[in-house]
C-alpha cells in the first residue's frame, strides 16, 4: 500500500533496518537523521533499491521547537516509528536534572509530540501506525543508566494512553522492545563499554541463545502495520530470544 512512513533515528542500527524493513514499492519513506546525512543517504538509497521513495529529514529531537518542525515537513505521515534514542549510563548517584531532562526530551518528549502533530491526519484520513521502539531495561532495571531505564519505562505508558485515545479513530499505538542488538551504537548503553560481557550475560538468560540482529525486529514492525494487526494495540511486543516474559 501507499504509506508514507516516518522512522526517526534511521541512519544505523534498529532505525535503519526497520526503514529498509518497511521499504517496498509504492510506500515512502522518510529516514530521519541528526547531522549524519551521508548515513542517512545510504539508507535511503537501500529503500529506493527497494521499490520505494525515500527522503532524508533532519532534526534536533532534543528541541521541541525541531520536532514540531519535522512532523510539519513529513506531511501526511501513515506510519510513525519512534525509534531515536539518547543513551545514558550515568549512575542514580551522579544522576543530574539536567541528564535526567536531556534523556526524557529524546526518548519521551519527541515522539509524544510527534504523536500529537501527527495523529491528527491519521484520524482524519482514519488509519494509522505508531510504533515506539522501547527497552526490555524496562523489566531487568539496568544495565543502562536510571534515566535512560525510566524513560522507555514512560514510553510504554505513553504507548498504553494513545492507544486507548487513538484507538476510536482507527489508529493503533504499539511497542516493539528489542533485546541486546549488534549495532553500530550497542556500546553505548553497554555499562563500561563491555559489549562482550554484557552479550554473554544476556544470551545466558535468554530461552534463545542467539545474539539478535537488527533485522530481526523487522517482521514484528511488519505485522504492527499490516491489515492483521488492526486490532493489536497498546501492546509491547518482546524481541528477545525469551529474555522477558510480559
Amino acid at each position: 500500500m501507499g504509506h508514507r512512513i516516518l522512522v526517526t533515528g534511521a541512519r544505523r542500527g534498529i532505525g535503519a533496518a526497520l526503514a529498509t524493513g518497511l521499504a517496498e514499492p509504492g510506500r515512502t519513506l522518510l529516514i530521519h537523521h541528526l547531522a549524519a546525512g551521508s548515513q542517512a543517504d545510504g539508507v535511503a538509497r537501500r529503500c529506493r533499491e527497494l521499490g520505494a521513495e525515500a527522503h532524508t529529514v533532519e532534526a534536533d529531537l532534543a528541541d521541541p521547537g525541531a520536532v514540531r518542525e519535522l512532523a510539519a515537513l513529513a506531511g501526511p505521515v501513515d506510519v510513525l516509528v519512534n525509534n531515536a534514542a539518547r543513551a545514558s549510563n550515568v549512575e542514580l548517584g551522579a544522576l543530574t536534572p539536567a541528564e535526567w531532562e536531556a534523556t526524557f526530551a529524546v526518548n519521551v518528549t519527541a515522539p509524544m509530540l510527534l504523536i500529537q502533530a501527527l495523529a491528527a491526519g491519521m484520524a482524519e484520513r482514519g488509519w494509522g501506525r505508531i510504533i515506539n521502539i522501547t527497552s526490555p531495561t524496562v523489566r531487568l532495571g539496568g544495565p543502562s543508566g536510571p534515566s535512560y531505564v525510566a524513560s522507555k519505562a514512560a514510553l510504554i505508558g505513553l504507548t498504553r494512553s494513545a492507544a486507548r485515545t487513538l484507538g476510536p479513530a482507527g489508529i493503533t499505538v504499539n511497542a516493539i522492545s528489542p533485546g541486546a542488538t549488534a549495532t553500530e551504537g550497542e556500546a553505548e548503553l553497554a555499562a563500561g563499554g563491555d559489549v562482550a560481557g554484557l552479550h554473554a550475560s544476556i544470551l545466558a538468560a535468554q530461552a534463545v541463545p542467539r545474539a539478535l540482529v537488527p533485522d530481526d525486529v523487522i517482521a514484528a514492525a511488519r505485522f504492527l502495520v499490516s491489515p492483521g494487526a488492526a486490532t493489536t494495540t497498546g501492546q509491547v511486543l518482546e524481541v528477545g530470544g525469551g529474555l522477558v516474559y510480559r
